[in-house]
């Protein structure tokens, strides 16, 4: 849990069901963090699409000096190569932040839990 401060408990809220009353076996609904990765998996792309200095453009780039040392096939190969993960880079970064932000509201802002007994939904 956390270290307890000298003469002072940790106060711990306890959830219980509204419906059934039992306090345990709940699961938070993640509506939000669904939502926040797909959105941020989206905007990570489009982001990547823009920026010169990371993304596509320098996933293509790299891709295609690597590819050089086979002329012609081996630089188009690099860059779609590059262009690709740098997509992948940009997706996947820009998912992960949204993940975040939207965990962050499902239990902090919106806290709406199922309860594994009964199936009841309610709001902390």
């Amino acid at each position: 849990m956390g270290q307890l401060k000298k003469g002072k408990e940790m106060s711990v809220e306890k959830l219980i069901c509204p419906f059934c009353h039992h306090g345990d076996a709940f699961i938070l609904n993640h509506h939000h963090r669904r939502l926040g990765t797909a959105l941020g998996g989206g905007i990570g792309i489009i982001a990547s699409c823009f920026g010169r200095s990371g993304g596509i453009a320098a996933g293509a780039v790299v891709g295609g000096t690597l590819g050089s040392l086979l002329p012609g096939l081996g630089t188009a190969t690099g860059m779609v190569v590059g262009g690709l993960s740098g997509a992948l880079t940009g997706f996947f970064t820009g998912a992960a932040i949204g993940n975040g932000i939207g965990h962050y509201i499902d239990k902090q802002v919106v806290a709406q839990y199922r309860c594994g007994h009964c199936g009841g939904i309610f709001q902390k």
